[in-house]
């Protein structure tokens, strides 16, 4: 029982290599995929999507699977009605301002908005009051296109520029309703194409790719 973790009812051993793992890496390894924006496993941890909350019993409050690592003993779950409704409620808050051109979006039927809402929430959203925010825009390099009022700021074209590239060419600045991801000096570099496989939704794509096909 010492090195045993439940996770959906389901029974698990802790192998000694596994004892610092994230719960979403460990629950991945068992073949539970745990929805998130933000996570990816080269880039430092933000935490700042909340799509991958999860129950732990005992627990007062639900926890971030991409930041909290397995404890052995942790009774887990995954797709409870909770954890549910938080999702829900998460992706009820993006969309607010997340604009519906998916007919013309270059990352439509790759877009992990699609299909993590397809998966948790069939509501419609109750913000038809306000008015769908839109950002300037913004011009990136040659093989980048970006259309930003579809960001969902996961942060990881900024961490990647930081981590993986070493400079802060991407920022984020404002608060809450005003936040906007902003492009700074050397955005051109050997590896920036990468940000357009990482962006989650579409507001960076190829732009040599722009119009061409259909995912």
């Amino acid at each position: 029982m010492k090195n045993e973790i439940k996770i959906d009812d389901n029974i698990y051993d802790i192998r000694s290599v596994e004892k610092d793992l994230l719960i979403f890496q460990f629950c991945g390894k068992r073949g539970k995929e745990l929805p998130c924006f933000c996570y990816n496993e080269v880039l430092d941890i933000a935490g700042n999507c909340r799509v991958c909350l999860v129950e732990i019993i005992g627990n007062p409050k639900l926890v971030l699977a991409c930041s909290q690592k397995i404890a052995a003993g942790n009774d887990i779950k995954t797709n409870s009605l909770r954890v549910q409704r938080a999702r829900r409620a998460v992706l009820e808050l993006l969309l607010i301002n997340h604009p519906l051109d998916c007919p013309v979006c270059d990352q439509g039927g790759e877009c992990d908005l699609q299909e993590i809402y397809k998966g948790y929430s069939k509501n419609k959203g109750r913000y038809y009051e306000i008015e769908k925010r839109s950002v300037l825009k913004k011009e990136v390099n040659w093989i980048i296109k970006a259309e930003m009022t579809r960001c969902i700021h996961c942060t990881r074209c900024i961490r990647f520029y930081k981590d993986i590239i070493g400079l802060d060419s991407f920022a984020i600045v404002g608060r809450g309703e005003e936040s906007e991801i902003i492009m700074q000096k050397n955005l051109i570099h050997v590896l920036a194409g990468n940000v357009v496989d990482l962006c989650p939704v579409g507001a960076l794509t190829s732009k040599p790719y722009a119009f061409v096909a259909r995912n």
